[in-house]
């Protein structure tokens, strides 16, 4: 009796000390630099299982370094600081703590283009009151901000830079009017969608192009003989063959409608000929779908490529009505975001609609003849070839 007495008493006792070693958020102190103690060990580890440390071994004293990790977690919920408080320690205890990886959707660091140019008499939907004027011009690549406006365009490119977060993105708003539609051109589209060129070649073989955005990369799918997704490009049909279960890329659509409105659907929700029936000239296969109906899609974290890393996302607020994100990464100066920022900050803006394109070195981002998410360090020999390009022109 005295034997199992003993046993059962130790059994207690280490789960109590399990049970202490993280304690409960009434108990936490606040933690700073000087501080040291059991506590700041378990802060530290908890720090390292979310990939702020890149290490597991760890002393009692709350270091300067310490210090700039819990910043970094701080900063994952818009806020600044590097001290511990209680609080901090609940978030960062959670279930749902942020991750090293998760880029929050603003913080205090995230600045935009401080500049507003003059601009000239607008309709209501943002281009020219005068259809006959002719187009308005502004480039200011170091404020962060380009302007194309015409009678049929509008064209708006802000860069915004989270310093916290190591992040640099462009935001580009374009609207549409007098029958004007969102586009796809080719590098050689009588090719079948097996040419391969520069994106700012294919720009070139496309006069009157403005603007363009590198897509779903389905070229790429095709070179290597592997499944494509529903894929239409100005009304012809390159692919009707998709998949049934969930890969990386997921294959999902989305689908410019004839009213200048997006449909998102799953791969194989609709064949190719149901969205040449809806008058669908072009869809892009690719995803995961970020926004529907105005509501979020669903958890995008367990998609394969969640990693920060360069993306490209398109969205609609309402016909013709259109938000492309370009976020840059890769760089020294910009590590790229999660899927799951791309959705936030998607959710943020309202958008009705809003899809997920091919990332990585495929993000390209084309504004007359230039392109503006480019590092310096990469010549245009090192941009990556691709077919098609989703484009607006004048």
């Amino acid at each position: 009796m005295n034997r199992l007495y003993s046993k059962l008493l130790s059994i207690l006792l280490l789960g109590c000390i399990l049970f202490s070693a993280v304690p409960a958020s009434a108990d936490y102190r606040t933690l700073t630099v000087g501080d040291r103690g059991q506590d700041v060990v378990n802060l530290k580890k908890r720090l390292y299982e979310l990939g702020y440390f890149t290490t597991a071994s760890f002393g009692e004293d709350y270091t300067k370094n310490t210090a700039e990790k819990v910043r970094r977690f701080i900063s994952k919920y818009g806020q600044d600081g590097d001290v511990a408080t209680p609080k901090v320690q609940t978030w960062l205890y959670a279930d749902d703590a942020r991750p090293e990886s998760y880029v929050a959707m603003s913080g205090p660091a995230s600045v935009g283009p401080s500049v507003k140019p003059a601009l000239p008499d607008l309709a209501a939907d943002g281009t020219l009151a005068d259809k006959t004027a002719k187009p308005f011009l502004y480039k200011n690549e170091k404020d962060g901000l380009w302007l194309y406006i015409s009678g049929t365009l509008s064209v708006e490119i802000k860069r915004f830079d989270n310093r916290i977060d190591n992040l640099i993105w462009l935001e580009t708003r374009v609207r549409l009017s007098g029958g004007n539609r969102i586009k796809s051109i080719f590098s050689d589209e009588k090719k079948s969608g097996r040419s391969f060129d520069k994106p700012l070649n294919i720009v070139k073989k496309n006069p009157g192009t403005i603007l363009a955005f590198s897509d779903d990369f389905f070229g790429w799918r095709r070179d290597a003989k592997d499944i494509e997704g529903i894929i239409i490009r100005e009304g012809k049909v390159y692919s009707d063959v998709t998949r049934t279960s969930r890969k990386w890329p997921p294959l999902d659509v989305i689908a410019a409608l004839p009213d200048g409105s997006f449909l998102t659907a799953l791969p194989d929700q609709y064949t190719a000929q149901q969205y040449l029936d809806m008058g669908v000239q072009n869809t892009w296969a690719f995803g995961p779908i970020l926004v529907r109906n105005g509501e979020y899609a669903g958890d995008v974290r367990e998609e394969a490529a969640t990693p920060r890393q360069p993306r490209q996302g398109m969205a609609v607020y309402a016909p013709n009505d259109y938000l492309f994100i370009t976020v840059m990464g890769r760089r020294s100066d910009t590590e790229g975001a999660t899927l799951e920022w791309l959705q936030n900050r998607y959710l943020g803006y309202g958008v009705q609609e809003a899809f997920n394109l091919d990332g990585g070195n495929s993000v390209m981002l084309v504004f007359d003849g230039e392109i503006i998410n480019r590092s310096k360090q990469v010549t245009s020999g090192g941009l990556r070839d691709m077919v098609s390009m989703i484009a607006f022109s004048d």
